[in-house]
């Protein structure tokens, strides 16, 4: 016997903004993204349905990192060594 809800195998849509998983409430699709509160209604297609995201930029390469500290000077020499 299965105790599931008959919109149960739809799965949901995955957030453009968040990337995470959107269940529809009582089949009714979400217009905000409850996790980041992202608008929904830019990114629908005409049957409701989300859009996939476009793939963003990569990002940027990190700062270099700061030279390191000089070494102590050396002690001096006796002449003749």
């Amino acid at each position: 016997m299965c105790f599931r809800p008959a919109g149960a195998e739809g799965g949901g849509n995955t957030c453009p903004e968040c990337g995470k998983t959107v269940q529809a409430m009582g089949g009714i699709q979400m217009k905000t993204c409850p996790f980041c509160k992202a608008d929904f209604t830019k990114y629908m297609n005409e049957d409701g349905s989300v859009k996939a995201a476009a793939p963003g930029a990569p990002a940027a390469p990190g700062a270099p990192a700061a030279p390191a500290a000089p070494g102590a000077p050396a002690a001096p020499k006796a002449p003749g060594q």
